[in-house]
């Protein structure tokens, strides 16, 4: 009999051995969810941070092509106005000075 009563006692304990190891799976899987649920929200997150930190940045190439543009802009408009008062001192030098009138030799009455 002693011996039954040992074999009971130790399934006993194995019974309570399996029902802890059986919780402990279960509070596991518990947090295994969590951890996944928290994966996801962070996946979400990132593709979300992504696609805004490529639409600032190409915001920020638009405005650095406007400065660009602006600046060569105004680079062309001032070597326009540059070439226009250089044309025009250079022209208006030139007609500064007066025609000089043709000569008018009269002949020498009956001199043929």
């Amino acid at each position: 009999m002693a011996r039954l009563e040992q074999c009971q006692q130790e399934a006993e304990e194995v019974v309570a051995i399996m029902k802890e190891n059986f919780n402990k799976a279960l509070e596991r899987e518990g947090k295994l969810s969590d951890l996944d649920d928290r994966a996801e929200e962070l996946r979400s997150m990132g593709q979300t941070f992504t696609r805004t930190s490529r639409a600032v940045a190409q915001k920020q190439r638009a405005g650095q092509r406007r400065w660009c543009l602006v600046l060569v802009g105004l680079a062309v408009g001032l070597a326009i106005i540059i070439l226009i008062v250089v044309l025009a001192l250079w022209l208006g030098g030139t007609r500064a000075t007066p025609p000089v009138p043709p000569t008018v030799t009269r002949a020498a009455p009956g001199g043929d």
